[in-house]
């Protein structure tokens, strides 16, 4: 069976190919880029442009005759749950991907698209073969992919050898804002090369008042958005929201929070002059890269065990090597849509994701079982705590 032409079986239904995951997922991605260029139209003359690209696209994805036969017409259709005006097997995909609606009655863009481009963006290229990114006026959320993001963002550090690679890519993950100074000392401490990835705090990520102020996420460090009163992390597995009291707080403070408790609390810190990492950077390379790095952490921790992080400038995510001769290599995957990580194989045969993502362990399993690593060897899928079990069981002889 040819790579690109894999079968999904989901249980109770038949198998669904590949291409029709594709498909679903370009389509997504271009009505999601009508939507952004759809409320951008006013300020921006470009936008009327990127909706009839997006037309063609979502016409390219289907068959000839089918979808809708204008530009106006898609805008209109927008306000609609994809299955039901784009013709495809929706009921063979996940169920998120057919109930999507892009804008509002309103026209305003939905929570949901904002989810959806987090997670179901698929690189577009122009005629020339080159990435089409669409433009610097739209939005990150909606042009910059993983693949976009990690070439971009890899090709310099690559180049300072191994333990360069490793200290860019931890810094990465644990440094995403920061004043220029603090950087700089990140830096220098880490050993890692300076990287052109940090951008002035957004306008919607900070609260102006006699002083200006952010959030970090309890979680991920990184600003959060502030959008009608509201704090939130648009990383959806970090659920962290909180209100904020107009009035609240001593003059010249930052108002008061609401609805942040225990381990995902968290407090303003001063905005001036501080920068945060380019959104893509963060979405792509930071949120994977906690379960990447936690995991990294505890299995250091961890006598008889000697981890390489990014093991031959990532190859794979972890090479775990025991004392006995056993091995690992381990590729962390933090996908929102399992298919995608069956689509492009891992280069490592343990695949391990964290514990939120329990539920695709099966799938990923079923769709890897007919696959195999460029040396043969078979996939195993794990979550992060049944895959530190095993490390465990392996250590006290279980299993050795």
């Amino acid at each position: 069976m040819s790579p690109e032409y894999h079968w999904w079986g989901v249980e109770g239904r038949s198998a669904v190919p590949v291409s029709q995951h594709v498909a679903a997922r370009r389509i997504i991605t271009a009505a999601l880029r009508a939507g952004a260029a759809w409320i951008n139209r006013v300020e921006e003359p470009r936008a009327w442009r990127e909706l009839s690209r997006m037309h063609g696209v979502l016409l390219s994805s289907l068959p000839v005759g089918a979808g809708p036969s204008t530009p106006g017409e898609m805008i209109d259709l927008l306000p609609v749950r994809l299955r039901e005006w784009v013709p495809l097997a929706w009921e063979e995909l996940p169920s998120f991907m057919g109930d999507l609606v892009v804008l509002t009655d309103n026209g305003e863009l939905t929570e949901e698209a904002f989810e959806a481009g987090m997670n179901y963006l698929e690189a577009l290229y122009g005629d020339d073969g080159y990435f089409d990114l669409g433009g610097t006026w739209l939005p990150a959320w909606v042009r910059q992919t993983a693949e976009q993001t990690e070439r971009a963002a890899f090709r310099h550090i690559r180049s300072d050898g191994q333990a360069g690679y490793v200290a860019a890519r931890t810094m990465l993950t644990e440094v995403p804002h920061g004043t220029e100074r603090a950087l700089v000392e990140e830096y220098s401490r880490r050993g890692a090369a300076r990287m052109d990835v940090y951008r002035p705090v957004p306008s919607d990520r900070m609260w102006v008042g006699a002083s200006s102020w952010l959030w970090p996420c309890p979680q991920c460090r990184y600003p959060m958005v502030l959008r009608g009163g509201q704090l939130r992390c648009e990383y959806p597995p970090h659920q962290s929201r909180f209100g904020l009291v107009a009035g609240g707080g001593r003059q010249g403070g930052p108002p008061v929070l609401t609805g942040g408790r225990g381990r995902l609390a968290t407090a303003a810190e001063p905005a001036e002059g501080v920068l945060c990492l380019d959104w893509g950077v963060w979405r792509y390379i930071t949120c994977p890269g906690l379960s990447e790095v936690g995991l990294m952490q505890w299995l250091e921790k961890q006598e008889g065990v000697r981890v390489e992080r990014w093991e031959n400038l990532d190859e794979w995510d972890v090479g775990v090597y025991l004392a006995d001769g056993h091995r690992w290599r381990v590729d962390v995957k933090d996908h929102q849509d399992a298919q995608t990580i069956i689509d492009r194989p891992p280069a490592g045969e343990t695949v391990v994701v964290p514990n939120y993502r329990r539920s695709q362990v099966n799938q990923l399993q079923s769709g890897l079982d007919a696959l195999r690593t460029a040396e043969g060897q078979r996939y195993s899928v794990f979550t992060v705590s049944r895959f530190k079990a095993a490390v465990t069981r392996r250590l006290k002889g279980v299993g050795a």
